[in-house]
């Protein structure tokens, strides 16, 4: 039945697909090619320490997997832009694309309608002045986002869930030795098994600084 159907679909030039279908394709697949310089970012929820709440900023390069985080007190705007600056700081390589969540902290976009403003987000502001396209995913889809929602679940697992934190200063110093640990001895069958650094020193001849929170 497949051969009589295929030949049938030959018969009447079916068998190909058109010109169309073919050039979108090569589109998307041209589109997926990225290099370094594609971030994604995100925040997570520490434990409360001494009742306080703590808010861990993360950042993970698509590419080459460089890790890099910031511990703050809150998760305003401000703060995200802080965040920024930080992380332009680390990377010593052009940023091309950020993809975030639309969390205040990085846009306006989930404002309700009565506190819709025209100003443009601090965020925002930062990725136009270093021509980086900041591209926001789908409301209610954080799935979207799932490189650093992956690695967001290794920090969880293997420091926020393993330890009870004494203070900020614990858990800044677990957190510092967890993701410097990740990008220096991590061997991932993504790159090869090779870790973050070698990746990055061998195919693209950069080297990272060590996190210092």
């Amino acid at each position: 039945y497949p051969m009589k159907i295929y030949r049938c679909l030959k018969r009447y030039g079916l068998n190909i697909l058109p010109q169309g279908f073919i050039d979108a394709e090569r589109k998307i697949k041209k589109f997926r090619k990225y290099t370094i310089g594609y971030l994604h970012i995100d925040v997570l929820y520490a434990p409360k320490i001494n009742k306080k709440r703590w808010y861990i900023f993360t950042c993970i390069d698509r590419v080459s997997k460089i890790a890099f985080v910031w511990v703050t007190d809150r998760k305003t705007k401000e703060m995200g832009e802080r965040f920024l600056r930080k992380v332009l700081g680390f990377y010593p390589y052009p940023v091309h694309y950020i993809l975030t969540d639309n969390g205040f902290e990085f846009c306006y976009d989930a404002l309700p309608k009565g506190k819709r403003t025209k100003k443009v987000h601090p965020f925002t502001k930062l990725c136009r002045k270093y021509t980086i396209q900041h591209r926001r995913i789908k409301f209610r889809h954080p799935w979207t986002n799932g490189m650093v929602e992956r690695f967001n679940g290794k920090v969880k697992k293997n420091v926020l869930k393993k330890y009870l934190f004494q203070d900020i200063g614990d858990l800044k110093e677990k957190l510092t030795a967890y993701i410097n640990n990740y990008n220096d001895t991590v061997r991932l069958k993504g790159l090869g098994y090779k870790t973050t650094v070698d990746y990055l020193k061998t195919n693209f001849n950069y080297s990272i600084q060590r996190i210092v929170i």
